[in-house]
C-alpha cells in the first residue's frame, strides 16, 4: 500500500499531469496534509464533515454545512454551490457510478478547500479547476488504503490511475 502514499517524487508527476506548477502543488499539499490528518482513517463522507468543521473554525461560521445530492433537473452539469451557510454539491442525475460520484465529490470539495486557503485566486477559473483536481488526487490517494480494507471494489490498483481519473474527468 506504500504505492498510494503521497511522496515528494509523486508531486512533480501530479503537477505535470494536471497542468500546474510543482510549487503550487507543494504549497497546496502542505495545507492539505495539515487538514487531512483529521480524516486519515475515515470514509469520504468524513472528509466532507471534516471540511465543515474546518470552515466553521477557520471562518467562524458555526452552522456551516457541506452536502451533496443528485439533481433531478440537471442531467449533465456538476456544480458546487456556495452560500454563507454552506456548500452544496449537485451531481448530475445521469451519473450513477459510485467511483465517478466519489471523484466528483472529492473534486468539488477541492474547490471549497482551495477557495478557503487561497481566496486571492478565486477569480482564476482554470487554476481553480486544476487545484480542485489536485485536492481530488490527494484525497483519493489517501483513501485508497482505507478502501482496500473496507470496500475492496472501490480502490484503484495503481496510484497513477487516481491521477488519470482527475485528468480525464469532465468536471465543469
Amino acid at each position: 500500500m506504500n504505492d498510494f502514499q503521497i511522496t515528494k517524487d509523486k508531486l512533480p508527476v501530479i503537477a505535470s499531469e494536471l497542468g500546474t506548477s510543482l510549487g503550487s502543488v507543494e504549497s497546496f499539499y502542505s495545507k492539505f496534509d495539515e487538514f487531512y490528518k483529521e480524516v486519515l482513517n475515515q470514509h469520504l463522507a468524513s472528509v466532507m464533515r471534516a471540511l465543515e468543521l474546518y470552515v466553521r473554525k477557520k471562518h467562524n461560521k458555526p452552522s456551516f454545512t457541506v452536502d451533496w445530492v443528485h439533481s433531478a433537473t440537471s442531467p449533465s452539469a456538476t456544480v458546487g454551490l456556495h452560500w454563507t451557510w454552506g456548500y452544496f454539491i449537485v451531481i448530475p442525475s445521469s451519473v450513477t457510478d459510485v467511483h465517478q460520484i466519489r471523484n466528483i465529490v472529492a473534486h468539488e470539495l477541492g474547490h471549497l478547500f482551495y477557495a478557503i486557503e487561497y481566496p486571492e485566486n478565486i477569480n482564476y477559473k482554470a487554476l481553480n479547476q486544476i487545484m480542485a483536481n489536485v485536492f481530488g488526487v490527494f484525497t483519493m490517494l489517501r483513501r485508497s488504503e482505507f478502501y482496500t480494507v473496507k470496500a475492496p471494489k472501490m480502490p484503484s490498483t495503481v496510484w497513477m490511475q487516481v491521477v488519470k481519473d482527475f485528468t480525464n474527468q469532465p468536471f465543469p
